[in-house]
C-alpha cells in the first residue's frame, strides 16, 4: 500500500522489477528501498529466534530496526524542509524511536506477557515502567523541539491543518501520559511492595495500547501533512535603500 501510494508503483514491480530508478532518484525513494530491504532482514532474525528458541538474534533485530527507523527522518520534513539540519533529524528519530518503543512494549505488555507468561507479569510491568519513563521524556522533549521549529507562529496550531493535527496527537499524548502516571505512580510502587497484581491492569493496559497506536495514526497523517511556510526574513531597512 505504502509503494503503491508513494512511490506510484505497484507492490508487485517493487517486489520484482528495476529498482534503479527509485533507489537513486529521489531521498524518500532511497530511504524506502533501504528501510524494507533493513525489514526484511529484522523478520528473518526474528523468526531465527523463534526457530532456534534462543534470545541472542532479538538484539541484533531491535538495532537494526532502531537504525533503519532512521530512513523517515533521514527522508521526511526533517531533512528537506527549510530550517533542517542534522538536528533536527536526530531529534526526529530520537521522537520515533521513543515512541515506538513505548507503544510497542505496552503492547507486548499487554497482549503477550499478560495472557501468555503470568511468572514474568510483575517483572515485567516494573522493568517496563522504568524504561517507559525514560522513553517519555525522550518522546516530549524532542517533540516540543520539532513543534517548535516546524510551526513558527504559535496560532498555526488552530489555523494551519499541520497544527490541527498536532492538537489531535498532542491530546492522545495527554490522556496516554495521564494514564502511564497512574500506572507508574499508583500501580508500580504497590506492586513493588508485594501487593497481588490488580485484577483491571490488564485492560488498563489495553486501553494505554490502543491510546498509543491511535497516536502513531496521527503521526503518520502528520508525516503526510504539509507544515506551514517558515517566514522569510526581511532585509533591513537601510539595505532596502
Amino acid at each position: 500500500m505504502r509503494a503503491e501510494d508513494a512511490l506510484q508503483l505497484p507492490f508487485g514491480k517493487f517486489l520484482y522489477g528495476d529498482l534503479t530508478p527509485i533507489a537513486g532518484g529521489t531521498r524518500f525513494g532511497t530511504a524506502f528501498v533501504a528501510m524494507t530491504l533493513g525489514f526484511a532482514l529484522v523478520s528473518a532474525l526474528v523468526f531465527l529466534a523463534w526457530l532456534t528458541d534462543r534470545t541472542w538474534p532479538l538484539w541484533p533485530a531491535l538495532a537494526l530496526s532502531l537504525a533503519f527507523a532512521s530512513g523517515l527522518s533521514l527522508s521526511g520534513h526533517s531533512a528537506a524542509d527549510a530550517g533542517s539540519s542534522w538536528l533536527s533529524q536526530l531529534a526526529d528519530w530520537a521522537h520515533l524511536a521513543a515512541a515506538s518503543l513505548w507503544v510497542g512494549g505496552l503492547v507486548q505488555l499487554a497482549f503477550v506477557v499478560w495472557p501468555l507468561e503470568p511468572e514474568l507479569r510483575r517483572r515485567a510491568f516494573l522493568r517496563f515502567s522504568r524504561l517507559a519513563t525514560g522513553l517519555i521524556v525522550v518522546i516530549l522533549s524532542a517533540g516540543i523541539y520539532l513543534s517548535v521549529l516546524r510551526l513558527p507562529r504559535f496560532e498555526d496550531l488552530w489555523t494551519e491543518r499541520y497544527g490541527q493535527v498536532l492538537l489531535v496527537k498532542l491530546a492522545l499524548v495527554s490522556v496516554a501520559l495521564l494514564w502511564g502516571a497512574a500506572h507508574h505512580f499508583l500501580v508500580r510502587p504497590a506492586l513493588e511492595r508485594g501487593a497481588p497484581l490488580f485484577a483491571r491492569l490488564p485492560r488498563s493496559l489495553a486501553g494505554e495500547s490502543a491510546v498509543g497506536m491511535a497516536i502513531l495514526l496521527a503521526a503518520a497523517v502528520l508525516v503526510d501533512s504539509k507544515p506551514p511556510p517558515q517566514p522569510v526574513p526581511q532585509p533591513p531597512l537601510a539595505q532596502q535603500r
